[in-house]
């Protein structure tokens, strides 16, 4: 065999050279493999090469569409991917599967009841880790690697009493990245992590329906280190609106950012878990239908929102599609980078009876932003999913969901250029 006639620098040289899926995957090749590729100067190696190519190709503009199951879509980003795009090899070569989870996120199990599938959720995604539930009313979180297909099932996190009931929850995860690249050298480290969920406010129904406000509530933080649910009384100087939707916290350099009705609530679960802060939305922001015209996300390493309204350009015409998007630079202050029209889209052209019923109401959604290109975001409308450049103005569609807006969760997932080990638990 190869591994038996070359020399560990040898092997060492080439096998680094490999996008990092295809590097674990051939771990099981043999002993010696395995020896190699698990010593942490092979993955120095491999992400400073990687690295050091991303700033010299194209590979950190490539995505790929990836069907986790038939309500979990995931958008894969990644400069060490390496995405074919020919279509007789992207299926095994740029296909990430989670059936290593169970059935639930099978795309090709068929004896999943249908209300299991579809409320199995991917909470959130943090450098290339999953936080997933398998059930809506489970009470444990499950973290994964898609790449390495490890996962470990949290402890059950503590019941609410009151009003408060499990599903009416600001759920957020937050994982420390696993290296440091600073010029030639890379650093290994033992990331930790961080799982929060704020539960509902309670209040009057009408308060519950126009939003509530505290300036001091509780939130339950699960922390990786000691492998246990604590419950602490956070405070907010400016006070928190909380509404009626549930959207997980995007995290961004260690913090968690959630939507409100007029702010982004900035908690920090690692530094300062007993405060969190606030930041308005920009002043021009379309504010009806938060967060449902809305969306938030990271890219090009800041904070965006966009925003989706309809008004009319000329009289007796159609309305349009306007896509505001906004960036936060220094100083928690908004810029707005891009204000454009969206094409129109016929009903038609949208939809495939095939797949269902679908809310047409929604009208056209912002999913997901590129977190390397500032121009391009992906959209959907009805079951139609399609990518635009907002700076040349192009829209093509990358194909068509198997449910509406409400069904199809979408998750970009910006792997990073080494899988994230599942940090250990006591």
């Amino acid at each position: 065999m190869m591994d038996n006639n070359l020399s560990d620098d040898i092997l060492l040289e080439i096998w680094s050279r490999v996008p990092c899926k295809i590097a674990v995957r051939s771990m099981s090749l043999s002993k010696r493999f395995l020896a190699l590729i698990s010593q942490p100067h092979f993955i120095q190696r491999s992400i400073y090469h990687h690295h050091t190519l991303m700033k010299k190709e194209d590979h950190q503009n490539q995505y790929h569409f990836n069907f986790a199951s038939k309500h979990h879509l995931l958008i894969l980003f990644s400069p060490s991917f390496h995405f074919s795009s020919n279509p007789q090899t992207t299926q095994n070569q740029n296909q990430l599967s989670l059936s290593f989870l169970g059935p639930p996120f099978d795309p090709n199990d068929v004896t999943t009841q249908k209300e299991d599938t579809l409320y199995t959720r991917i909470v959130s995604s943090s450098n290339g880790l999953l936080l997933c539930k398998k059930f809506e009313q489970d009470r444990v979180y499950l973290l994964c690697n898609p790449i390495t297909k490890d996962s470990v099932n949290l402890p059950p996190f503590p019941p609410f009493t009151g009003q408060n009931r499990r599903d009416r929850v600001l759920e957020g995860f937050v994982c420390e990245p696993y290296y440091h690249v600073e010029g030639k050298k890379v650093t290994l480290s033992s990331p930790r992590f961080r799982v929060v969920r704020i539960p509902c406010f309670v209040g009057t129904l009408n308060e519950f329906l126009y939003g509530i406000t505290r300036y001091e509530f509780d939130v339950v933080v699960f922390t990786s280190e000691t492998g246990k649910w604590t419950r602490k009384r956070v405070s907010c100087q400016k006070g928190f609106t909380q509404i009626n939707i549930w959207v997980p916290g995007v995290a961004h350099e260690g913090k968690l950012y959630f939507m409100g009705k007029t702010s982004l609530l900035v908690y920090d679960p690692f530094n300062s878990d007993q405060q969190c802060d606030t930041i308005d939305y920009p002043t021009n922001l379309y504010q009806r239908g938060i967060p449902f015209k809305c969306y938030v996300g990271v890219c090009c390493g800041n904070i965006r929102i966009s925003s989706v309204f309809y008004r009319s350009t000329t009289p007796n015409r159609p309305l349009s599609a306007c896509l505001s998007v906004w960036e936060m630079g220094q100083g928690s202050l908004w810029s707005l980078v891009h204000n454009t029209y969206l094409p129109r889209l016929k009903q038609r052209d949208c939809l495939r009876p095939e797949l269902g019923p679908v809310d047409l109401g929604a009208g056209m959604q912002v999913r997901a932003f590129h977190p390397y290109h500032g121009d391009v975001v992906f959209f959907q409308y009805a079951h139609r999913i399609f990518f635009g450049n907002l700076k040349t103005n192009q829209f093509d569609t990358d194909g068509y969901g198997n449910h509406g807006f409400q069904s199809l969760q979408i998750v970009p997932l910006d792997l990073p250029l080494w899988p994230t080990p599942l940090p250990s638990m006591p």
